[in-house]
C-alpha cells in the first residue's frame, strides 16, 4: 500500500531496518524509537506495536514502510552490513 492508497484514519511511517549482533533494529525517524527482532518476518509487526504504544494509535491503523539502511543514511547493500 502506497501513502496515497492508505485509508485516512491510515497513518504510515517510514522505518529504517539494519541488522546488528544477530538482530534486525527497527528505527522509526519520525518518533524517534527503536525496537529490534531476531526474524525479519517480525519486522511489520514489532514496528507497528512499538508505534502504537509510543503514540496512542491503534496497531490496527498503522502501516510501515520498512527499508534497509541507516538513519541520515542511504540504504545498506549486504556487503556493508556488519
Amino acid at each position: 500500500m502506497t501513502r496515497s492508497d492508505a485509508p485516512r484514519d491510515q497513518r504510515s511511517f517510514d522505518v529504517v531496518a539494519w541488522m546488528s549482533e544477530r538482530r534486525m533494529v527497527l528505527y522509526v525517524p519520525e518518533i524517534e524509537a527503536a525496537t529490534s527482532v531476531r526474524d525479519m518476518a517480525d519486522a511489520d509487526d514489532a514496528a507497528r506495536e512499538l508505534i502504537a504504544e509510543l503514540t496512542g494509535l491503534d496497531a490496527a491503523s498503522i502501516s510501515c514502510d520498512i527499508r534497509l539502511g541507516r538513519p541520515g543514511g542511504g540504504p545498506v547493500g549486504p556487503a556493508e552490513m556488519p
